[in-house]
């Protein structure tokens, strides 16, 4: 049941009326002694108490950061849907690790706020679980937070359910998610959307490779198969450069980005696509990339990190991946990385491997 009270926040077990968050906050924020991640956090908190509409900036992974401005009342309906997708409950915990500068971060606040519910604050950073002592009904998380928490067995059995976004999971840390207790879903989603519109299962009983739309979002795709995002709580559609698979206008299996295919002999090669068929294939962390070749435009080529294997292990390698994909997608070459670089949130930098492996 959602309150209508969209004012009043609780913050690690503390309720706080609209006038004692407009005097925290603005202490807060003018205190330059105070942390920034803490300063940042009160900034979104005094928008929610004072204004109509919402100012979220993008990250920037994937060019120059952009201002958007949303009504405050799209934020609560997208928050109204999660809440409803999770079962979530009037004083449930909720752990907030993600900074709030960006929309992930300010989507939980806004959860918060909009379902009562008790937001557990605490530093964001790639480990925010060596502290933590409470039982968290829910809790999103970027990969690189998922792979320590992996490290506190018994922080995870204290925790419910698990939301990985921000990039997808690589291949090893899909394996390892599959065996814990909480449940672990992926989204999908981007700034433009006030984070996930639709989510998928990882493990569990019912797993799915599909991702399922949250109440009031439907989608279609253009002739390059690249995914539209329709909303009853947004004006326009959302473009994408994803290509999906739909089933119905709800569901969609996601294939990889537009602009990440690999032309090989003519044919169209989504990297994604075949780490998904090898993943249980390939025991370390790995990317499909593409090299220049003279014959076929562009080779598939498999890079894997840490040292290089024995021969007689490449050679297994190749004859296990070849008899799981189809002829075009077979890796050519395999190569070694000794370390992938990531972004801040744990997004492998497949672009910067690929031309270093150009290189070699």
């Amino acid at each position: 049941m959602i309150l209508m009270n969209y004012d009043s926040l609780t913050i690690n077990g503390k309720k706080y009326s609209p006038k004692e968050l407009l005097e925290k906050g603005r202490y807060t924020v003018l205190d330059y002694r105070q942390p920034e991640w803490l300063r940042d956090f009160y900034e979104f908190v005094l928008d929610w108490l004072e204004r109509d509409k919402i100012e979220v900036t993008t990250s920037g992974t994937t060019g120059t950061p952009q201002t958007i401005t949303f009504p405050k009342k799209a934020l609560i309906e997208s928050a109204k849907r999660t809440i409803s997708f999770f079962d979530l409950q009037p004083d449930d915990n909720v752990l907030l690790c993600l900074p709030a500068k960006y929309v992930a971060g300010k989507m939980m606040i806004a959860r918060a706020f909009t379902g009562q519910l008790n937001l557990i604050l605490t530093e964001p950073s790639s480990d925010p679980w060596k502290d933590m002592t409470e039982t968290i009904r829910f809790v999103p998380v970027v990969p690189l937070q998922l792979r320590e928490l992996l490290r506190y067995p018994d922080k995870l059995n204290n925790i419910d359910i698990i939301l990985a976004g921000g990039a997808p999971l690589d291949s090893k840390l899909d394996r390892q998610v599959k065996r814990i207790k909480p449940t672990v879903f992926q989204s999908f989603g981007m700034t433009e959307t006030l984070t996930h519109v639709a989510l998928k299962r990882v493990n569990g009983e019912n797993p799915s490779p599909y991702y399922r739309a949250l109440e009031g979002v439907w989608f279609e795709a253009d002739a390059e198969n690249r995914l539209i995002i329709h909303s009853s709580f947004f004006d326009e559609p959302v473009y994408t450069n994803d290509v999906v698979s739909l089933k119905g206008e709800k569901h969609f299996l996601w294939h990889g980005r537009y602009d990440s295919v690999i032309n090989t002999g003519g044919v169209k090669v989504f990297p994604e696509d075949v780490e998904q068929k090898i993943s249980s294939l390939v025991y370390r962390r790995f990317i499909i990339g593409g090299l220049p070749d003279e014959v076929l435009g562009e080779k598939i080529v498999l890079i894997i990190e840490g040292k290089p294997m024995e021969d007689s292990c490449l050679e297994s390698l190749h004859n296990r991946i070849r008899m799981n994909v189809e002829k075009h997608q077979a890796p050519k070459e395999i190569h070694f990385a000794e370390t992938f670089p990531e972004t801040e949130s744990g997004k492998i930098k497949r672009n910067e491997i690929i031309e270093r492996i150009s290189k070699d």
